[in-house]
């Protein structure tokens, strides 16, 4: 019921229950307390009857047990409960009693009276003893109406109503008295309760505090849940079911805990408003506050919720809330969307806020975009935050695409099989739920897995063919759906600078009188923000206006600072969109790139835009130069990091090789083992490519640039690139150590040297094989390799080579003894030829172990032992 009308109601009497004997004498009037009928009435209405006749407002008559009253007589109360509510007695709101004037029965109708208070101690008759209550208030009326009031018993147990609210504020006696005061009195509601604690009458109170709602001076929780429910109406909230457990688990978390602000971010499309809409519904009492809702001269947050709340009191809303056991919540969707002149006094906006919030006892969930919250989150006072910093984000609750169980029950629910979606979509909500309602507008069948830009792309031509059937009544053709897509371009373009479209211009493009806006708004299109309107999906929005902003203009007002940071999305679409249509080169000169010495603005966006649109492009070759230099500024500590993690460097479009050299210029800027590692990419890359691996990183070799260590103040010297180069190849020797001894004897590097010199220890079958093929190589100094490394390898223990090994030098010795050139070679191939003899049995440089040659090479090894592995033999093997 509304103010007025429990007011009307309770003035007229048509909220009130007769009670008689069975005589059918009247012995008083009673009231509905709650949603299941329990009557509050006066203990001498009921005093001494064993069975009693209520009777209703329409007639109805019903006749109730003794059992069935709970009897109070120390406070000459009565609660009777009811079969079962009647509509035709709406329950009355219970007040704190106040003094001034009020209403009440009197003879045959309702008479204006005074109450006053505190109240004194009063007497109550009963049939069976006298009872003492030490509050009774004090009813005063007009001159002659006091004899009155003491005499009509039939009316006691009457409200006594506040008469701007309708609450009852006390429950009219007649067998009251106390010398010397007024005839008339009346039992304090809320007083009685309070002192008898958890008794029956104090549960009632609570069950009519949080099931009645009541309004203005008599507040209560259901009062405030309802006008909060107004606010999610009001704003176009509809609670949707999610599937987001882990963040359901912090939102509880957050509620019980000290912290007073919690801020959800991500980016558009990830479900924000979605996962609060479903959050508030299951959670009341939630006021909800769009951004647009707040305004250019609020002090805090309170003055936009006493606004939500129908001018209720906001702190007083909050008080009752918290005091119920259910503090007030506040959701503020879309705080970028705030006037620009409360944007500029965000600090003092955001310190009156938590202070309000604190007092009160309130809390505030912001759902917001990154580029808000690296700037806002920073302004609350310390302690106020719940939530994780990471990065330069403050403490909040992230939220991105669907994990793996959620994305896959949310697409069965959407009937979408995960063939026809593009991977990068198939766990981004607005991705499934337009391409839902797309497949349900497209013939059985329709195939193709669309990627974002392809289903943004067709979800405006559904809208844009929905508008045209709503102006046409019914079918529509291409023609008319092309009108209507024009106008939505239209649209987007008068709003792509600020987001918001005017409401003149929305007046223009889509007329009231021809249904158009009438239809706009029905299809969810665009939404009424403020004295505005925004389209109601912001990467929809973001993707649409992209199309349609000046690259050139807008890249130089936001190095300016003349663009607010929130723009940042629908920028990034308009250089994707450009990169599209014109090609990624199109971008050199116009995608801003961090560098040394950037002002703050610059900066910040050439890091943004950058971080945001290379990782989208599909070919990012074209931008090698540019990522190069950026790879040198961050390796050289000139640019933050921090943006441009190991996963911006992996999602590029671009050749491994490339990607790898990319990450050795980035390496020095590692900074200890905490958060994800360059070395670590490339260590995950080069495992993922062992065949190509060794050739990459022997690049690496003259690279000297120190790394820095973990915990420690400036890096040992001996701690660089080219070492660390040397630890991957050594690392990830095992499944390409053919392939790493040939890249490491064609590097000629002494760190290269180095390697194959722990290689002779570490691996010496490889080194075997390698001598072998080195033996057979046209190049002279493979051959001196082999006779180098042959000896090496055959000088280590027994144990270490195994007989085939020790047939592969024997074969290496005696291919380079073949060769008359090698002359020099000759009694290094001889000593090896000895060294390489099988355990316990020297081998004569001219002879096989039988002497006979039979089955033998020319150099006395067997074939099949020589051939055991060729391998390369290099370009002129």
């Amino acid at each position: 019921m509304t103010v007025d009308s429990v007011a009307t109601a309770a003035r007229s009497g048509g909220a009130l229950v007769r009670v008689g004997d069975l005589a059918g004498r009247p012995r008083g009037v009673g009231f509905a307390a709650d949603l299941d009928g329990t009557l509050i009435t006066s203990h001498e209405a009921v005093d001494g009857l064993a069975r009693l006749v209520l009777r209703w407002p329409g007639g109805e008559g019903r006749v109730v047990e003794a059992s069935a009253v709970t009897a109070l007589p120390h406070w000459n109360l009565a609660l009777i409960r009811t079969p079962r509510p009647s509509p035709e007695l709406p329950p009355l709101v219970i007040a704190a009693e106040r003094t001034g004037p009020v209403r009440l029965l009197l003879g045959d109708g309702w008479a204006d009276a005074t109450l006053h208070a505190p109240g004194g101690p009063a007497v109550y008759t009963a049939t069976d003893r006298y009872y003492r209550l030490e509050e009774a208030l004090e009813l005063r009326l007009p001159p002659g109406a006091g004899s009155g009031l003491r005499l009509e018993a039939a009316h006691t147990g009457c409200p006594v109503v506040d008469p701007a609210t309708g609450a009852a504020l006390a429950v009219r006696t007649a067998a009251l008295h106390a010398p010397g005061r007024s005839p008339g009195f009346a039992v304090p509601l809320h007083t009685a309760a309070a002192v008898d604690g958890q008794g029956p009458l104090a549960e009632l109170l609570r069950r009519n505090g949080s099931g009645v709602p009541g309004y203005g001076a008599a507040l209560n929780l259901a009062g405030v849940r309802v006008l909060a429910a107004e606010s999610l109406a009001a704003a176009g909230v509809r609670a949707t079911a999610h599937d987001r457990p882990e963040l359901a688990a912090e939102l509880a978390a957050f509620e019980r805990g000290s912290a007073c602000v919690a801020a959800l971010v991500g980016q558009p499309g990830t479900g924000r408003s979605t996962l609060l809409a479903a959050h508030a519904a299951r959670r009341p009492p939630t006021v909800w506050l769009s951004g647009t809702a707040l305004r250019p001269d609020d002090t805090g947050l309170r003055d936009a919720v006493g606004r939500a709340l129908a001018r209720a009191d906001p702190d007083v809303a909050a008080r009752t809330a918290r005091a119920a056991g259910h503090p007030l919540l506040v959701v503020l969707d879309g705080p970028e969307e705030a006037p620009a002149e409360l944007a500029a006094r965000l600090p003092g906006w955001a310190r009156a806020t938590a202070d309000w919030l604190r007092a009160a006892g309130a809390r505030l969930v912001l759902a917001c975009r990154p580029e808000f919250w690296e700037h806002a989150g920073r302004l609350y006072p310390p302690g106020t935050l719940h939530g994780t910093s990471t990065g330069a984000l403050p403490a909040h609750l992230p939220i991105g695409d669907l994990a793996p169980g959620p994305a896959s029950r949310a697409r069965a629910a959407a009937g979408l099989v995960t063939a026809g979606i593009a991977p990068g979509e198939a766990a981004h909500p607005l991705s499934l739920r337009m391409l839902a309602e797309i497949r349900a507008a497209q013939p059985i069948g329709a195939g193709g897995a669309p990627d974002r830009c392809e289903i943004f792309a067709a979800h405006l031509d559904l809208v844009a063919l929905r508008l045209a059937e709503a102006l046409a009544g019914g079918p529509a053709d291409r023609h008319a759906a092309t009108r209507a897509a024009a106008r939505i371009h239209q649209a987007a373009r008068r709003s792509a600078g600020t987001g918001a479209l005017p409401r003149r211009v929305f007046d223009a493009l889509f007329p009231w009188s021809g249904g158009w806006a009438r239809a706009v708004l029905d299809q969810g299109l665009l939404r009424p923000a403020g004295a505005q309107y925004r389209f109601a999906d912001e990467e929809f929005a973001d993707w649409l206006h992209g199309r349609h902003l000046a690259v050139d203009a807008a890249l130089a007002a936001a190095a300016r600072g003349e663009l607010p940071r929130h723009r940042a999305g629908a920028l990034t679409q308009a250089l994707l969109h450009l990169g599209r249509h014109r090609g990624p080169a199109a971008l050199r000169g116009r995608l801003p790139l961090p560098a040394a010495g950037d002002p703050v603005d610059r900066g910040w966006w050439a890091a943004r835009l950058s971080r945001q649109v290379l990782p989208e492009l599909p070919d990012a070759r074209a931008l090698l130069a540019e990522l190069r230099a950026l790879a040198d500024l961050i390796g050289a500590g000139a640019a933050p990091a921090e943006p441009f993690g190991p996963d911006f460097w992996r999602a590029l479009t671009v050749d491994e090789d490339d990607r790898l050299d990319l990450l050795r210029r980035l390496l020095p800027a590692d900074r200890g083992t905490r958060g994800p590692r360059y070395l670590t990419a490339a260590s995950e890359l080069l495992a993922a490519r062992p065949g190509q691996a060794p050739a990459w990183l022997c690049r690496w070799f003259d690279d000297d640039r120190p790394l820095r260590a973990a915990g420690q103040g400036e890096p040992p010297g001996d701690l660089t690139v080219a070492s660390a180069a040397q630890a991957l190849l050594h690392t990830h020797r095992r499944p390409c150590l053919d392939e790493l001894t040939e890249a490491l004897i064609d590097a000629g590097h002494p760190r290269a040297e180095e390697l194959l010199a722990e290689l002779v220890h570490d691996e010496p079958a490889a080194l075997c094989r390698a001598v072998e093929r080195w033996a057979q190589d046209e190049r002279p100094e493979r051959r001196v390799a082999a006779v180098d490394y042959g000896l090496r390898t055959a000088g280590r223990s027994a144990r270490a080579l195994t007989d085939p090994d020790r047939g592969l030098l024997r074969y290496a010795a005696r291919t380079l003894l073949a060769r008359p050139e090698d002359a020099a070679l000759h009694p290094s191939a001889c000593a090896l030829l000895v060294q390489a003899a099988p355990v316990g049995e020297p081998v004569a440089p001219d002879q096989d172990r039988d002497g006979s040659g039979a089955g033998h090479g020319k150099a006395g090894v067997s074939r099949r032992e020589g051939a055991r592995y060729r391998g390369p033999a290099g370009p002129h093997g």
